[in-house]
């Protein structure tokens, strides 16, 4: 049951990369949700907590649900939110859920748009603002989790003063995403098709979305004293494909208590991004703080940080 997660992982290192991939927006879509799912190398699509509403609706129902915020500084002049919940609601074991992500940031006012996270590592004239919320209910039918999800998206930027050049950028949509997950090989697989509604541009300043296929599987098993969670999955979009993989380990001295490291690996989709990602967390009693750092070319990083209360 390893293999999958195994070769994903070594597929997402091993491969280069030469060329970044086509260029889409929103920003906030190229973020990770969450401090876990960062760490992880964004392989969420067969995740099971809230913050899997922003990859696979599907995966809501059971899902643990304590109220978490994360705090995500991806460049020097960027500031992402994020917040979740779902709750259940019905027969078929029916889950309704929210999710809400906003991220603040200065680039370059000669930047292209649409904006990659590279963009993200300088200092500009240009202060934007991307959003996303999204409204998601899922069932199980016949040992299928089936989810459907609606999300309203959009980028903002404008020059301030002292920029060469003028911009100014208004761009939103609304999409949505359907998602299959079943309890498969004592795992879970899982598929997503994501952003569908508006995908095509008529001139270069559109906001351009990333229709994409994600499938993915998940496993979690003991070890000794050990913990273990292991994700895998390969995201497919025109011109663009991207296998990843996270492996989470935990360790619990006591009731309550535990320690857990994460590592990642991707294919990334920007030149400077390095496809290791690592993180860990710590969980005391009904308290859990969450930390995952990805890296860039020259030294750069991006840290985020999570915190859950059950």
């Amino acid at each position: 049951m390893l293999r999958p997660i195994v070769f994903l992982s070594v597929c997402a290192v091993a491969t280069p990369a030469l060329a970044q991939a086509p260029p889409t927006a929103p920003l906030i879509f190229h973020l990770p949700a969450s401090a876990r799912i960062g760490a992880l190398g964004n392989a969420w699509v067969a995740g099971r907590d809230q913050d899997v509403i922003f990859h696979n609706p599907a995966q809501i129902i059971g899902a643990a649900r304590p109220f978490g915020v994360t705090i995500d500084r991806p460049g020097p002049s960027a500031t992402a939110f994020t917040v979740a919940n779902s709750f259940a609601a019905g027969k078929y074991s029916l889950t309704l859920g929210y999710g809400a992500r906003f991220l603040d940031f200065r680039t370059d006012e000669f930047a292209a748009y649409p904006y990659t996270q590279d963009d993200l590592l300088n200092k500009g004239l240009a202060d934007g603002q991307s959003m996303l919320v999204t409204f998601a209910g899922g069932i199980v039918y016949k040992n299928f989790r089936i989810g459907g999800a609606t999300k309203f998206v959009s980028d903002r930027v404008t020059s301030l003063p002292g920029a060469s050049t003028p911009v100014s950028i208004d761009q939103h949509a609304w999409l949505g995403d359907i998602g299959v997950a079943r309890n498969l090989w004592t795992g879970v697989a899982a598929f997503s098709v994501q952003n569908l509604g508006r995908t095509t541009a008529k001139d270069a300043s559109s906001l351009v979305t990333p229709r994409q296929f994600v499938a993915g599987y998940s496993l979690t098993r003991v070890a000794g004293p050990l913990d273990l969670g292991m994700y895998g999955q390969v995201t497919m979009r025109k011109d663009w494909w991207a296998p990843a993989g996270g492996l989470e380990a935990g360790y619990s001295w006591i009731e309550g208590y535990s320690v857990t490291l994460r590592v990642g690996a991707m294919r990334p989709e920007t030149t400077r991004e390095q496809p290791i990602t690592l993180g860990a967390a710590l969980n005391a009693d009904r308290l859990t703080l969450e930390y995952a750092v990805r890296f860039f070319d020259h030294g750069c990083t991006a840290n985020m940080v999570t915190v859950r209360w059950r």
